[in-house]
């Protein structure tokens, strides 16, 4: 072992002397021409430009942009469509949520569910103190061809007047189906991102703090339908399209020839082929691979809730001349103490006052060109400086006017 530790260390040092002198060589090499500079080791920092010999010429080729970012539009089959007879099925169930921090419910709902749920128990009590319990509704969706034991999540809703489930935790709750059998149980912590706090003059509230998700675990599988029928399958459109319908059949026909047809805007059948007649699962596998161009519809989503508008890629519009005034309300409250003369024998109240003003700045014309796609729509708009508010107000009356050459689907 001595022998071959010293017959390494010797290699070791030779091949490191080898390195050095072929350093060495290209050293001199380099220095034949008088404007060549000393190789720079790779390993070391490049010296200062003070410390250089000459000035460094760099013979590099110019530099040329980037070519843009093409994205691929194409999706795979299996995420815009479902197999039929393949689907999800909903339970739901009430429970009582326990160890809450006091944000619990008071109405006669939660006392009679505590009641009935100690009565089961065993025990007999006369008025439950509910502060810490809240009545909730259990919901959920259990996929396709789910086994016993497996987990899901499941959504817990207040369902009477307790302010917050932050802290809480699920009592076993049975899940029930369409059919009112038991196919899951819920139980446990209950997981949620909201958060409310309150005063005597101001509250905060973030997210929902009445809604949380919690675990249950499935304990009977629910029947799914025929996936194969007559040696065929059928794949159901998330969203009808003929077109994309069309785009699935012939993607799949290039690929099992005369296979697919397109029985409507949301139907595609295939027949499977007798390679796969034993292997139905593979089959599937491979079509919901195939990736194929979606249609995409032209339409114009807006929610007035929340404010929120969605145009689709297709959105188009007629050459149009529009109007737009900025109108600002403002109220201010200014109260006012009315105080009695000394000897009138009265009290001191506060009258309200208040004031309120109206501006309204010159209303501005605005053109928009015919043919504009999304992204010239909203460069034009950003420009215009025009709020969710005004651009809903500006959607609707270009539908209205045909000058909108999409669907408008107001929510």
């Amino acid at each position: 072992m001595l022998i071959e530790t010293r017959r390494y260390q010797v290699f070791a040092a030779a091949r490191a002397t080898l390195g050095m002198l072929a350093y060495a060589l290209l050293v001199l090499i380099a220095c034949r021409d008088a404007n060549a500079q000393l190789p720079v080791d790779p390993l070391l920092p490049p010296p200062d430009a003070a410390d250089s010999a000459g000035p460094l010429e760099i013979n590099a080729a110019p530099l040329t942009p980037l070519a843009p970012l093409r994205l691929d539009p194409s999706v795979r089959i299996k995420d815009i469509t479902f197999i039929e007879g393949d689907r999800v099925n909903h339970v739901n169930g009430e429970g009582l949520v326990f160890g809450l921090s006091g944000t619990g419910g008071k109405s006669q709902q939660t006392r009679a569910m505590a009641a009935n749920y100690y009565l089961r128990k065993g025990v007999r009590v006369g008025q439950v103190d509910t502060k810490n319990i809240s009545a909730v509704m259990v919901s959920g969706k259990i996929p396709a061809y789910a086994r016993p034991g497996e987990t899901i999540l499941v959504t817990v809703s207040v369902a009477d007047d307790a302010k917050s489930l932050r802290g809480g935790t699920l009592n076993q709750t049975a899940l029930r189906g369409i059919d009112d059998e038991i196919y899951a149980i819920a139980q446990g912590a209950i997981i949620g991102g909201g958060v409310a706090a309150s005063g005597a003059a101001a509250n905060v509230q973030i997210n929902h703090p009445t809604v949380g998700v919690c675990e249950a675990i499935v304990e009977r599988p629910i029947p799914c339908g025929r996936v194969v029928v007559d040696g065929r399958i059928r794949l159901i459109l998330l969203n009808k399209s003929y077109s994309t319908a069309t785009a699935i059949s012939n993607a799949l026909n290039r690929i099992f020839p005369g296979r697919a047809w397109a029985l409507d805007s949301g139907t595609v059948e295939v027949m499977i082929p007798s390679t796969f007649a034993r292997n139905v699962t593979e089959f599937i596998s491979t079509i919901g691979n195939v990736r194929v161009e979606p249609d995409s519809p032209a339409r114009v989503v807006i929610n007035q809730k929340t404010g929120s508008i969605v145009f689709g890629h297709n959105v188009k519009i007629a050459p149009v001349l529009f109007a737009s005034e900025n109108i600002v309300i403002s109220t201010t409250e200014t109260p006012v103490a009315s105080q009695p003369n000394p000897l009138a024998g009265g009290d001191t109240v506060v009258m309200p006052r208040t004031g309120i003003e109206i501006f309204e700045s010159g209303g501005q014309y605005n053109v928009l060109p015919g043919g504009m796609t999304v992204g010239d729509l909203a460069i034009a708009l950003n420009s215009l400086a025009v709020s969710p508010t005004t651009m809903i107000n500006i959607m609707t009356t270009l539908r209205n006017q045909g000058a909108l050459k999409a669907e408008l689907v107001i929510e």
